[in-house]
């Protein structure tokens, strides 16, 4: 089933640290296509235990020594630099820490707030080797929800690289 594209925000997954491309392709769809952004990052170390019966969310962390379970959201210089992007292109900019599995929780935002699209970028270095024992975000984000999905390149290899999966 194909489902039409939303009409609301471009949602961006971003990753402490973010690379700025990521923000400013985002930036810029969400002038062209006259809506806002919403930067979405993920706290892994976190799961989301469920909702309570007055609707908010219970959060564990994954590991039982652990006791605190507040989302680790953007830092400061993070938020600073996608508003700086965002600012750039005239785009609104709102900031949710989601929890758990990467493409479930920007899947739920996406949804939540009737997302036009998701943008997320690829993965560079030492994420790569994690992306071949736990799935891609993005390939999950397209197989496994209905909005469109841009994943942007951060740092591409050339034709002439050996790929991730293909190094001893």
């Amino acid at each position: 089933m194909t489902a039409p594209i939303g009409t609301g925000p471009v949602v961006v997954g971003v990753l402490p640290g973010l690379a700025p491309g990521v923000i400013e392709v985002a930036s810029s769809i969400a002038r062209r296509i006259g809506t806002t952004l919403v930067c979405v990052s993920v706290d892994a170390s976190l799961i989301d235990a469920g909702t309570r019966s007055d609707g908010s969310v219970m959060v564990e962390p994954i590991d039982p020594d652990t006791a605190d379970t507040t989302p680790r959201g953007l830092s400061d210089s993070d938020e600073a630099a996608v508003r700086a992007a965002a600012t750039t292109y005239g785009v609104d900019v709102t900031f949710v820490a989601g929890v758990g599995d990467p493409s479930r929780a920007l899947s739920q935002v996406a949804e939540d707030r009737d997302a036009a699209m998701l943008v997320v970028g690829a993965r560079t270095g030492a994420g790569r080797i994690a992306e071949f024992f736990t799935g891609s975000v993005a390939a999950r984000l397209t197989h496994q929800q209905h909005r469109s999905v841009l994943v942007v390149p951060v740092d591409p290899v050339g034709f002439d690289a050996p790929l991730p999966w293909d190094t001893p």
